[in-house]
């Protein structure tokens, strides 16, 4: 009881104080303001003979905490000061008048606004798409293309015009929320892989031996003929014949599992004066043919020897590689349709790739259980077969983990009633005697759909080191904060100035600034719109995806150097350097 008035006592005090302070501030609002109202204003703003009194200022309080008072207030100042009022043609006030009463009421505005905010500086700022992406790929240490793939299940940002980490341009709806469930779910079955490991396999595809190849380089059928048949490899002549041809599944080749695997291929030029390329597309199975649009190698070949080439990609069971070819000059001469069933291109002149095989390694698996399943379940064993085994009451156990993966999630300590809280959670089904990982997933989800988690916070008034970490990893990471930031704060270091300076270099020279310099390059200079539209190969014939690819790269590599230079704004338009490959240079 003796708390319980205490704690009322305090409250009835603190509104009495901010009452007192509200009336201190009034009055020396008006004490200022008021001869500029009498020299000038209250001739036209008043009662009776005011030739404007639809604006009575001898009848407006001081109550800036009124909201219609404030707005007014508002309106005064902004026409007073850009000059507006009194209007021209009319007595000016002295500025020994104007100055003070101006400086006194755009204080006291600026302390009504952030009052009313609760010193909130802006709206809270939700994530955006990719930096939820960039954030469960570091918070649960998850491949970056299922970061991506969660972080497209989410509603698209609003083209505003601007940039879409505007908190004031952004909006939260019950789509989004039904979809952050959804995320979290899929994120934490990425997350938790246990049981047996998946095995890490080989398959070679030799073209030269392949039955499917031989069979159609033969065979009177549309597009039958367009390959040509070595003894240690088969010729590609033309890029459209690789997406029934030379794809994965029709040399049998199906993907297991989700993982990374490793892609190699063999190949030389063939009847090339010229150098040529040899791309590696990613699709996926659609119909008797594939869709193979996402480039995800090109690699120029340039002598006679060839090269072997390597390239590592994420797979899902469905997807495919197939190895394809550009730049191939054509002979001069009337063109011959080689896709026709009558045509064969046994004595075609022109240039092409001999592709001797594609080998493809994977799921390329580092450790068992995954490091993104140690990691998160803190504290927990695993045996051989890849089971967990608890040292300690499966409650205490989900404390631990909530405690730990909160804090990371929320980018500041976790309190012990809101690790309780979600740990809670937890309770019933464990009650239910429910499996342990189904009752820890609970609380995991419930954070990854949070508040806390999904927007940037952070206490009123000054910024304290945990959410400056926050503003300068999303800022230049376009994700969480690392451990090393995370324990400057904890050690209250990053506010100073030194330290946070070093800390910037340091967040610039990691990879991960990478991903700034890409989001901004395609919000900025729209590059993100780069494949919204293919331009017309009759037009555009010297246009294709690896032509738009060193398109991006180019502007992307060119604001990076910017950066790393600390060159100046004015290089954006007279610089005398630029990036291009051959392609582009083309």
């Amino acid at each position: 009881m003796r708390k319980v008035c205490s704690t009322l006592l305090a409250g009835l005090i603190g509104m009495v104080a901010a009452t007192l302070a509200n009336g201190a501030s009034a009055r020396s609002l008006e004490a200022n303001v008021a001869p500029l109202l009498k020299g000038s204003c209250l001739a036209c703003h008043s009662d009776g003979t005011g030739a404007l009194n639809s604006l009575n200022l001898q009848r407006l309080g001081f109550d800036l905490a009124d909201p219609d008072t404030f707005r007014l207030w508002a309106k005064v100042f902004d026409r007073v000061e850009h000059g507006d009022m009194p209007p021209a043609g009319t007595p000016q006030p002295d500025q020994a008048i104007l100055e003070p009463a101006l400086a006194s009421l755009q204080g006291a505005l600026v302390d009504a606004s952030l009052a009313a905010r609760a010193g909130q500086r802006t709206p809270l700022r939700r994530l955006t798409r990719l930096e939820y992406a960039y954030t469960l790929q570091d918070l649960l240490l998850i491949d970056a293309e299922l970061g991506k793939e969660l972080s497209e299940t989410l509603p698209a940002e609003a083209d505003s015009g601007g940039f879409d980490t505007v908190a004031a341009l952004q909006g939260v709806s019950a789509l989004h929320v039904r979809s952050y469930l959804d995320a979290a779910d899929r994120a934490l079955d990425a997350a938790i892989k246990l049981g047996l490991r998946p095995a890490t396999e080989q398959y070679a595809i030799d073209y030269a031996n392949s039955q499917y190849l031989g069979f159609m380089s033969e065979a009177k059928i549309l597009g039958g003929g367009i390959t040509k048949k070595l003894d240690d490899a088969v010729v590609m002549f033309f890029d459209t014949g690789s997406t029934y041809l030379m794809h994965s599944e029709s040399e049998g080749f199906n993907v297991p599992t989700a993982g990374r695997y490793r892609a190699t291929m063999e190949a030389y030029p063939y009847q090339a004066d010229t150098p040529v390329t040899l791309t590696l597309y990613r699709g996926i199975k659609q119909g008797v043919t594939a869709s193979l649009d996402e480039l995800i190698g090109s690699f120029d070949l340039v002598d006679d020897t060839g090269r072997t080439v390597a390239v590592s990609t994420f797979l899902r069971p469905g997807e495919l590689l197939s190895p394809s070819v550009a730049e191939l000059d054509v002979p001069p001469g009337e063109y011959t349709n080689y896709f026709a069933p009558e045509n064969n291109v046994k004595d075609y002149k022109g240039e092409g790739i001999a592709i001797k095989s594609l080998t493809i390694e994977g799921p390329i698996i580092e450790t068992w259980p995954p490091e993104s399943t140690r990691a998160l379940l803190t504290g927990i064993e695993f045996d051989a077969a890849g089971a967990i085994r608890l040292t300690k009451s499966p409650y205490a156990h989900i404390v631990d983990i909530v405690a730990r993966f909160g804090s990371l999630a929320f980018r500041r300590p976790l309190e012990k009633r809101e690790a309780r809280a979600f740990a809670n959670l937890a309770k019933p089904l464990l009650a239910d005697e429910r499996p342990f990982l189904e009752a820890v997933r609970l609380p995991l989800r419930a954070i990854l759909s949070s508040p806390s988690f999904l927007y940037q916070s952070g206490a009123p008034g000054k910024l304290d080191d945990y959410a400056l970490a926050s503003r300068l990893s999303y800022f230049l990471w376009r994700s969480m904060p690392d451990a090393e930031l995370f324990e400057l704060a904890e050690e209250g270091r990053l506010s100073d100035p030194s330290v946070l300076a070093s800390q910037v270099e340091r967040l610039l020279d990691d990879p991960k600034s990478q991903r700034f310099v890409k989001d901004f390059a395609g919000q900025a200079y729209r590059l993100y719109e780069l494949k919204a539209t293919t331009p017309d190969p009759g037009l555009y014939p010297e246009y294709d995806d690896r032509l738009g690819q060193a398109m991006a790269w180019e502007t992307e590599l060119f604001l990076a150097e910017l950066i790393a230079q600390n060159l100046s704004v004015a290089t954006l338009i007279d610089a005398d350097f630029t990036f291009l490959n051959r392609r582009l240079a083309e």
